[in-house]
């Protein structure tokens, strides 16, 4: 029987999605980004995932405004030049990583579940458990 290996994630790995997430996380708090209108509400860094070999951050956002996601992500793809900057200027790595923005869909996961829960029939299995 072979047995696939799973690929953990090296310390160097986490170290820089971290240090990534918290330069991205700071330039998106400031709010300042060149847009018309800007956010009104900054944009919550939920997630950073980076490519093996770190040349590609996939920045998983999220927002609390009643804006469409793919819009969330377009007015981010129009400013990723002047956020990778402002990125560049706070990490100290070789290479700075190409930044792709995605919608972060776990509260939206959260939420579904949470739902689901609350259906009669998940309701009455949790009492009959209970007898």
């Amino acid at each position: 029987m072979i047995l696939k290996r799973t690929k953990q994630k090296s310390s160097r790995y986490l170290r820089v999605a971290e240090i990534v997430k918290k330069a991205v996380s700071e330039v998106l708090l400031r709010n300042e980004l060149p847009l018309n209108p800007n956010f009104n509400f900054p944009l919550s860094v939920a997630s950073i995932e980076m490519s093996s070999d770190l040349r590609i951050a996939y920045i998983y956002v999220n927002t609390h405004e009643a804006i469409e996601k793919d819009e969330i992500i377009q007015r981010l793809e129009i400013c990723r030049h002047y956020i990778s900057k402002e990125v560049n200027q706070l990490i100290d790595l070789k290479f700075t990583p190409k930044l792709i923005f995605k919608y972060d869909r776990s509260i939206e996961n959260y939420d579904h579940i949470s739902k689901l829960l609350e259906t009669k029939k998940i309701k009455d299995d949790l009492n009959n458990n209970e007898d």
